[in-house]
């Protein structure tokens, strides 16, 4: 198969007919390259496609969890990691939970490096456990 590129309202009408959001887990990913200039976007994007994914994962947010309160999205929760000391630009990554799944840190995988950022969570919702992470 091929990846091919979609217009929102192509996707929209795909999801609506074919994903039930009280079954199905779905996930977005952007690399932001900066929420001071790009969050705006990013919500103007999320509000063209018309569905709650149930994650969403961002990097290169260059936002530390202390700013984060400053970049929400509505019905979901956010966990951000620690940027890499000294450096602002190409750092930070972040995850938003849908507020419909309850969500864990895994302290254990996530961490901060001067060469690799992650950031995981485990979900629960209806006695099903799911692991998502960013890098």
């Amino acid at each position: 198969d091929k990846c091919t590129s979609t217009k929102a309202t192509e996707f929209n009408t795909f999801v609506k007919a074919n994903v039930d959001n009280r079954k199905h887990c779905s996930s977005y990913f952007l690399n932001i390259d900066g929420n001071k200039s790009n969050f705006d976007s990013l919500t103007v994007e999320l509000d063209r496609i018309e569905h709650n994914f149930s994650v969403i994962g961002l990097a290169e947010t260059n936002t530390t969890p202390d700013e984060s309160s400053v970049y929400q999205l509505p019905e979901y929760n956010s966990f951000y990691q620690d940027t890499i000391d000294n450096k602002s630009k190409g750092t930070g990554v972040a995850l938003y939970i849908h507020e419909s799944l309850s969500a864990t840190v895994m302290q254990s995988v996530s961490d901060t490096t001067q060469n690799l950022e992650s950031l995981f969570v485990t979900t629960r919702s209806n006695s099903k456990e799911a692991t998502y992470g960013v890098l």
